[in-house]
């Protein structure tokens, strides 16, 4: 059963949510604060599985408390409980490590769901982990495991691409392609951080050029292709939203390959209640595609 840390302010909060939890039986609550030095204290004491925190705390926000905790490690899953309707902020949350975002007031359904996902995504990472260890024990040797890692790379990706409406797109490929150059290389990957877009799409072109493949072209025409299909995929991802806020590729995606904010305000374009539509970052695009790949390696 999974164990929760519920941090907030207001006791009302946190007694309506520990209510949620042993009422619908979706874990046992077991430890509470009211401030985000005790919050923080407790989840490294306890280790949960999932803590539901507000942002805004006495003594240390939400935010802060996160940032230190995965910073040690810490494998909890985190939702975050607010009003804060401050994009930026909500973008900040998501960057440091929340996975879901619940609105106060408190719905019931709303916790339900999003809970109900956690653990999903909860049960999912220990089976991965438990294969992994059986693989090990097994004495599988390195080659084989690398050509498994791989195959299973692939075959994630597509799946990827299938879920976000995008896998028969050109820019699809380009995506595909230029996260299977990254994933192969450690030293590139782990500089990724530091290295340009430009340089990235050129190293694209170039691995074409030498394959011999006609639609290698140049890097701005790459990037374009690229630009569009991420695009197209976060309009589909907003889509998806606006039909059913509790859609699994919705939960799973809005928050893992873009910012949650920009999801939202390509939600809000497409209802006509704003001029703008969400931002389009490549290079974040793939980073959170290469994090979600190692997750299901």
């Amino acid at each position: 059963m999974s164990s929760f840390i519920v941090i907030d302010d207001d006791i009302t909060v946190r007694r309506v949510l520990t209510s949620i939890i042993e009422q619908y039986n979706l874990g046992v609550v077991c430890a509470e604060a009211d401030n985000g030095l005790l919050g923080e204290e407790i989840i490294l004491r306890h280790k949960p599985d999932i803590v539901m925190i507000d942002l805004l705390l006495p003594l240390q926000d939400g935010i802060s408390i996160i940032k230190k905790v995965k910073s040690l490690n810490a494998r909890s899953i985190f939702i975050m409980i607010s009003q804060v309707s401050d994009k930026d902020m909500i973008a900040k949350a998501y960057e440091y490590g929340i996975e879901f975002f619940i609105s106060k007031p408190i719905n019931v359904i709303e916790v339900v769901n999003v809970i109900k996902k956690v653990k999903e995504y909860v049960a999912l990472k220990k089976t991965f982990k438990a294969i992994e260890s059986t693989v090990m024990n097994l004495g599988i040797s390195s080659g084989e495991n690398c050509d498994k890692k791989a195959d299973t790379a692939k075959r994630a990706l597509n799946q990827i691409m299938a879920d976000l409406g995008i896998l028969g797109d050109l820019g699809s490929r380009d995506i595909m392609k230029i996260c299977t150059i990254l994933s192969e290389d450690a030293e590139l990957e782990e500089a990724l951080e530091e290295t340009q877009l430009s340089e990235l799409l050129k190293l694209l072109q170039s691995k074409y050029s030498t394959e011999g493949r006609g639609s290698a072209s140049d890097f701005k025409a790459i990037e374009m292709r690229m630009r569009r299909t991420v695009g197209k995929a976060m309009k589909n991802i907003a889509a998806m939203g606006i039909e059913d806020f509790s859609n699994d590729k919705f939960i799973l995606y809005s928050s893992s390959l873009f910012d949650y904010a920009d999801v939202k305000a390509e939600m809000d374009y497409i209802r006509g209640k704003a001029k703008y539509s969400g931002k389009i970052n490549i290079k974040s695009f793939l980073k959170r595609l290469l994090v979600m790949l190692e997750q299901n390696a």
